[in-house]
């Protein structure tokens, strides 16, 4: 064996770094004990003791709320655990690709394919915000989503989850990344509701469609069809409504959302079929 190997508690060997996002890495890891592959998020802590004990809080926070919910698109979690230097959270390993990986390799992908894993994220968003109190996601983007080998996608990584209704505490710090996020997840007087994750999933789509990341300019400036005139006029207009800044002028739920978005489907497939007939 590797002298240089890092092994957790015994148990946990390190293989390679998967992604890093913001203060955490996550790793590949095989649990030794149960002979299997293991996702380990490790979160640095910090010299300062205040920010430190935000980081446990944090940790705690992420692997309750997931045991909690118990729904098959979210991972598992096996174990928390604490060294001097870093929390770690050790987590079913998902076989797939991150959505961003993919767009590494293939660029913008078929609109027919991001319409189906939108109706389902409407699905599983929803499971959340239908939860008491409603749970926020907050950190939706491709990053986030993992493509498993059967098609189904898994979201990852509850590090900026917002229960709502959670009180505001001195040194509480809203997540989300820059492009993805909305904009009241950076005020201190916004609301953060359903509203919120929906823009982040329009930002996300927008994304997917045209290959352009909105954290690199306003999404708002162009719209999906300047990149690609060939996306359906429907579907931009499904876009745009998520991506309002004002939560008022986006849809207000994700069940409104998937409503748009079947309708499009069926509409699509009746018009398919018509020239298919003639």
């Amino acid at each position: 064996m590797r002298e240089d190997i890092v092994v957790l508690k015994d148990r946990y060997e390190i293989r390679e770094k998967l992604g890093k996002g913001g203060s955490a890495q996550v790793y590949a890891a095989y649990d030794r004990e149960k002979e299997r592959k293991r996702a380990v998020k490790e979160i640095k802590k910090k010299k300062d003791s205040f920010q430190t004990e935000q980081i446990r809080r944090m940790v705690q926070r992420e692997t309750e709320l997931i045991k909690r919910l118990h729904y098959p698109y979210f991972p598992a979690v096996e174990e928390v655990m604490e060294t001097d230097g870093a929390c770690y959270i050790v987590m079913e390993y998902l076989e797939g690709e991150t959505l961003d990986k993919t767009l590494e390799r293939l660029g913008p992908l078929p609109w027919q394919e991001v319409l189906g894993w939108m109706k389902d994220l409407c699905l599983i968003l929803g499971y959340l915000h239908e939860c008491q109190p409603p749970v926020i996601y907050c950190d939706m983007k491709p990053g986030n989503l993992m493509l498993q080998p059967d098609g189904n996608l898994r979201l990852i990584d509850f590090g900026a989850v917002w229960e709502c209704g959670e009180e505001e505490t001195e040194g509480k710090v809203r997540l989300g990344t820059r492009g993805y996020a909305a904009s009241e997840q950076f005020s201190d007087s916004g609301k953060i509701d359903a509203r919120t994750d929906i823009y982040g999933l329009g930002a996300t789509m927008y994304h997917l469609l045209t290959g352009k990341d909105p954290g690199k300019f306003s999404c708002q400036k162009y719209s999906i069809r300047h990149w690609n005139f060939r996306l359906p006029r429907k579907l931009e207009k499904i876009v745009k409504k998520c991506i309002k800044i004002r939560p008022e002028e986006r849809y207000q739920s994700c069940k409104e959302l998937l409503a748009d978005l079947e309708n499009f489907a069926n509409q699509r497939k009746l018009w398919y079929n018509n020239r298919v007939e003639k």
